[in-house]
């Protein structure tokens, strides 16, 4: 079936999305975040305001990665089935 011109520019914008996420927004941003989280002292005012804005930061950069980026799952299970791995062992009395 042809695509229309309109699900030719999502699908380019989506492609566009990957590839920006791929270059920007990887998980060491997250893995950053939990690192400043654990930082954070629990006895600051500012506590509950900088733990919150943390934690939606990570959210939200967690949606997108979720959502333009295969999961490694997926993945895994595009792979076909391969022929079981089989080793033949040398019998060592015939050496």
């Amino acid at each position: 079936m042809a695509e229309t011109r309109a699900q030719k520019n999502r699908a380019i914008r989506k492609e566009e999305m990957r590839a920006y996420l791929a270059e920007r927004g990887r998980v060491d941003y997250v893995l950053d975040n939990i690192e400043k989280i654990e930082q954070l002292d629990a006895k600051s005012e500012g506590f509950n305001k900088e733990l919150l804005k943390l934690k939606t930061a990570n959210e939200q950069r967690i949606r997108l990665l979720n959502k333009y980026l295969p999961d490694a799952r997926d993945e895994a299970q595009e792979v076909k089935e391969l022929p079981p791995l089989v080793i033949k062992l040398a019998d060592s009395a015939s050496n």
